[in-house]
Parts: structure tokens; C-alpha cells; sequence
């Protein structure tokens, strides 16, 4: 019994902490339409939690990444005036490509998609990507915060809702340690033959 209330505490310790402020969205600045074998200016924000400048101290390299079926080409941005705010220079031969935001210590986030020549199509942001205060003090050049669900761009592609696969609650996983160890205890001592005195 030691045993499993050390299984317990160790997952109620350590689940909220693994999930806990693990997400960003990036979104773009409005975006011309995109030239083939030239150099192309983008501007692009990385909120935490959709909503806020990174506050973990270092988020680290930021981006976008351009995918074509094996092809693969990551673009490094730099840092702008404003906060969570940064610009990156690419060129790209013609084709279609699927565009991610390269987040730093985040994990990807899937903007859309881009056809070069041709323009942006931008996946709307899951509203539930964006939690968190929006009283950020952006001054006079602020990220696309209003309407999450649309991004600035030439279009926007609608989304097919996903169903959510996150990871069981702590307490569910818990209740499914102390059921199979009550019933390993259980099934133990009808199996044990009887002590002979």
C-alpha cells in the first residue's frame, strides 16, 4: 500500500507540472502575395497561450518552417521592437508547401498552407489555444487578438474540428492504479493456499 501512495503522489506531483504553460500560437502580419526564387519579408508573433509574450525567461529560436513533401527548409527570425514580435526572410522555388511556426521551447504550430507563386492559407486558431490575460500593454503595433479563430492573411481555411486526445486526468489515472491494485491484492489472497498450522 506504501507502494501505490507513492505512485499517487508522484503522478499528482508530476502531471500538472509536465502540461503546465506548454503551448503557443504564432500568427502572421498581414502577408503579400509570395514571389518564387525571391526574398520574401514576413512578419509573425509568438504568444503563450495564444494571448502573451513567452515569460519563461529564454524562448529561443523562432521561424518558419516550409514543408514539400521531403523538402523541408527552416527560415530563423529575428526579434523585433515589440515584445513576442519577429520578422524572417525566405526564398522558396515554386510549389505548395505546408507552414508551420517554429516556436522556440514550443512545439510547432501548423499555420496553413502556401503556394508559391500565390499567397497564405491560414488555418483558424483553435480557440482553445487561447487562454490566459489579454491585457498585454502592446503600444501602437499589437498582434491579431480580437478574433482568434481568423488570422490576417489573403484566406483563411476553414478547420474540420479534431476530436481532443489529451492525456487522462490525474485522478482517473490514480483510480485506475488503486482499482488494479485493490484487485491484484484480491485475486492474491484466493490463490495463496491456505496456511497449514
Amino acid at each position: 500500500m506504501r507502494i501505490l501512495a507513492l505512485i499517487c503522489a508522484l503522478l499528482l506531483i508530476s502531471a500538472p507540472s509536465a502540461h503546465a504553460g506548454g503551448w503557443a500560437v504564432t500568427y502572421l502580419d498581414p502577408v503579400p502575395s509570395i514571389e518564387t526564387s525571391v526574398t520574401n519579408t514576413v512578419g509573425y508573433w509568438v504568444l503563450q497561450h495564444g494571448t502573451h509574450p513567452f515569460s519563461g525567461g529564454d524562448l529561443g529560436k523562432t521561424g518558419l518552417r516550409f514543408r514539400s513533401g521531403p523538402d523541408e527548409r527552416v527560415f530563423t527570425g529575428v526579434p523585433l521592437e515589440q515584445a513576442a514580435h519577429y520578422a524572417v526572410t525566405f526564398s522558396l522555388p515554386a510549389g505548395s508547401y505546408e507552414v508551420f511556426g517554429v516556436q522556440g521551447v514550443f512545439p510547432d504550430h501548423p499555420l496553413g498552407t502556401l503556394t508559391v507563386p500565390g499567397t497564405f492559407l491560414i488555418k483558424p486558431v483553435d480557440p482553445q489555444m487561447v487562454q490566459g490575460p489579454t491585457d498585454w500593454k502592446w503600444g501602437d503595433l499589437a498582434p491579431p487578438l480580437k478574433k482568434p479563430e481568423v488570422a490576417p492573411a489573403a484566406a483563411v481555411v476553414p478547420s474540420e474540428p479534431e476530436p481532443e486526445r489529451g492525456p487522462a486526468p490525474v485522478w482517473v489515472v490514480g483510480l485506475v492504479v488503486v482499482a488494479a491494485t485493490g484487485l491484484f491484492v484480491v485475486v492474491r489472497k484466493r490463490l495463496r493456499p491456505p496456511a497449514r498450522g
